[in-house]
Order: C-alpha cells, then structure tokens, then sequence
C-alpha cells in the first residue's frame, strides 16, 4: 500500500510539474512575443507593430490553434505537413526545457547528461520549426528548405561548441555540476570563458534568426482568418517553436555561462545581525516590492482600460512574488535555496533573452551566402580556438600556478588576436550579399 501510495505521489508530482511547465511556456511566449514587438517600436522599425494587448495575443493564439485543428482534420498535405512538423518541434522544445534545472531541487528531471540531451532535443526542435514554416508556404521549393536547414545546423554547431568552453571549466556535461563548479571556482563561467559566451549569443541570433523573424503585418492585421489558408502557421503556434528555442538557449547560457540558480556574489555569506537571514537574500523580495511599486504608479497614471488593467495584475503579482521570497527568508535553508534560485534563474533568463532581442533588432537579415560564409570561415573555427584556449588557460592554472584572471586575460587576448585576423581575411574574399527584404 505505501509504495502504490509513494508511486502515485510521484505520478502526481510530475503532472503537476508537467502543467506548470507548459503554463510557463505559454506565458514565455506570449512575454518574448510583446517585448520583441516593443523593442522594434523603441527602435524605430519599420516592421515594429502597434501597441499589441493581451486580448489580441489571445485572438492570435485561438485562431492559430483553430488552424491547427483543422490542419489534423485536413487530409490534403497542404495542411497537415505543417501541423505535423511544427508539433514535432513544439513536443521538442517542450521536453528539452522541461529538462533545465531552475533551482538546486526545482526540475522535472535530472540527468547525468542533460547538456548534450537539452541541446540535442532543442537542435531538433529548431529543425522542426524549419520543416514547418517551409510547409506552410505553398509551391515552397525544396532547396531552399533544404539551405534553411544547412544554416541553422552551421550556427548550431558553433553554439555547441561555444558550450564546450563551460563543460572543460566544470568538467561535466550534469547542468547541476556546471552550476557547482562556477560556486566552488567563484567566479561565473562568463568570467572565465568571455569568447565562448559572446560565441553562443552570436550563434543563437543568427540561428534563429534564420526561422523566425517579426512579421511586418500578421493576418490578424489584415482581416484574414488564418484557419483558411494552408499558409495560415504564421503566429504564435508558427513561431512557437522558434520561441521555445529562444527560451532553451536562454536557460542554456545563464547555466553554463551565468552560473545558473546562483545569486551574484554566491560566496558572500554575511548575515543579518541576531538573525539568520544573509544579507543578499533580501535582494529578491526588494526587487519584487520595487516592481510592485513601478506597476501601480504605473497602473494610476495609465489612460488605456486594458493597459491600466494589466499593470494592475502586474502589481498584484508582484506582490505576491514579494510575500513569498519574503516569507521563505524564515524558512529552512533548502526552501531559501530553492525559491531563491529559481528567481534568480528566471531573472538572468529575463536580462539574456532582452538583450537577445535587443541585439537581433538591430542587425540586418543578410541573404544566403553571407551567414553561411560567416559560420564556416570565423564562428566556427573561432569556437574551436576558443575551446582550445580555455583548455589551455586550465592547463596554466593547474600546472603553473597561474592565476584565473591571468590565465583567462591571455588566452582571451591570443582568442582575440585570431578572431581579428579571420575577421579581416573574410572581410577580404567577401563578396556583397544583399540584406533580406
């Protein structure tokens, strides 16, 4: 009877664990979807769309997934190939994320190998993503599927190996272990391997670049119903994908690279007088009490019904989010660990994927040829020499008593050097690519 009862506490557990992750990557795409449009708006772009509320983000989402079923229903491949294929993807990045570790105890699964299954899942979803927008475009020629295909997988390969500069500091590939050599090292592995980080951001741009891009005008905005047309996966289920892949490679970058659930100054340890609260913990309930804050006054200066309704449940959310980090100050040490870390996961992923769209924003989509020639002649055997180079700065730790900040500030001075160099030998034997239209 107590095993059946622990069995069906596990089941139970991970169903609930299971729905939290699909709410939170719904909400995820609904959040990069606003501020990738908010940020184009800021910067002036032609594509940027107008101010975009809830209620359309839910229209969007009902008549894509309206599409969606009728896609299921269709027997001709006009419709089900895309259905087919961007489920695939979505079923992808949903289990490769369902993988990360937010926390020392907060994940669905932990695995001794869970870089190389995350990035591998993720890698499929992104695939997936590509089969299905080319699907969605009717007469879309094979070759030029096939040449989407051949360059997420070239700026794919330099991401992963961007991540290798982090599994030789740590010296395992368990997101848990990564995340425990950045505490025991002191130092986030960003610290240690800039080039490598730098590399996996310019990779992830570029590779998802490749599949999703804002839309100048959606068929919301011009009076179609997508579940009309064959071509209909436009958004949010036909950048979903896309998005999750976004969502992965930020978790990815703030575990290997900005040490994962950990807070800044994890060593600092100092305390409250006469309590056991550390000092840095107060550092989350504050920024959830000052953002609670900036959304009422906020809320009471707004003219518009639905935004001044949605910064009211902003407000209220923070201050919930206040009440708990506040509360689990007074908690056991593990309930500090893991609601702490978590928030503190969540708030790095926020900072990368805001810088992500940021950065995207202002580059130019160029045409076939020049990202293809970028990977291949600098990301790629930049990454290799940068892996090389971190390989080295350890050796120089290890053997010769050589400092970290030494080690790391000549062997990012010779990376460098080289990536000058390949820099100027492309830019030699370039020839002028167009920008996208």
């Amino acid at each position: 009877m107590s095993q059946a009862l622990e069995i069906l506490k596990a089941i139970a557990v991970g169903f609930l664990g299971a729905i939290g992750v699909v709410a939170f990557l719904l909400a995820g795409v609904i959040w990069v979807s606003v501020m990738d449009r908010r940020i184009a708006q800021s910067l002036g772009s032609e594509s940027a769309q107008d101010a975009i509320n809830l209620p359309e983000q839910l229209q969007r989402l009902a008549l894509s997934l309206k599409s969606y079923m009728r896609g299921l229903l269709a027997q001709d491949a006009g419709r089900f190939l895309p259905w087919l294929a961007s489920l695939i993807s979505v079923a992808a990045g949903v289990i490769a994320f369902a993988s990360l570790s937010f926390g020392p105890a907060v994940h669905l699964a932990d695995f001794n190998t869970g870089l190389i299954f995350i990035f591998g899942a993720g890698f499929l979803a992104i695939h997936g993503e590509v089969l299905a927008r080319g699907f969605s475009v009717q007469n879309a020629p094979l070759a030029g599927l096939a040449r989407n295909a051949m360059r997420v997988a070239s700026f794919e390969a330099g991401a992963a190996l961007a991540l290798v500069s982090g599994v030789i500091l740590s010296g395992s590939i368990s997101l848990k272990q990564i995340v425990a050599a950045q505490l025991d090292q002191g130092a986030w592995f960003f610290f240690l391997a800039p080039v490598g980080f730098l590399l996996y951001l310019a990779s992830s741009i570029a590779g998802i670049d490749t599949v999703s891009r804002p839309l100048a005008r959606t068929a919301v905005e011009c009076g179609e119903n997508p579940a009309d047309r064959p071509g209909a996966f436009r958004w949010p289920f036909g950048s979903l994908g896309a998005t999750i892949h976004l969502l992965i490679g930020a978790g990815l970058a703030t575990t290997v690279f900005w040490g994962g659930w950990l807070r800044p100054f994890a060593s600092f340890r100092d305390h409250f007088a006469g309590t056991p609260v550390e000092l840095l913990d107060a550092m989350p309930p504050l920024a959830m009490a000052a953002t609670a804050v900036y959304c009422r006054r906020v809320a009471s200066s707004e003219k518009d019904a639905v935004r001044k309704q949605l910064m009211s449940i902003a407000s209220a959310i923070s201050a919930g989010l206040f009440v708990i980090l506040a509360g689990v100050l007074f908690a056991p040490p593990a309930a500090i660990a893991a609601v702490h870390g978590a928030f503190w996961f969540l708030a790095k992923m926020a900072v990368y994927i805001y810088g992500f769209l940021w950065l995207r924003a202002r580059i130019p989509q160029f045409r076939f040829g020049r990202p293809i020639r970028a990977a291949w002649n600098f990301l790629i055997p930049l990454a290799a020499i940068n892996v090389v180079a971190v390989a080295a700065a350890l050796v120089t730790r290890e053997r010769w008593d050589w400092s970290p900040a030494l080690s790391t500030l000549v062997m990012t001075a010779i990376a460098l050097g080289i990536a000058i160099w390949l820099a100027l030998h492309d830019m030699s034997q370039t020839t002028a690519y167009g920008v996208e239209p």
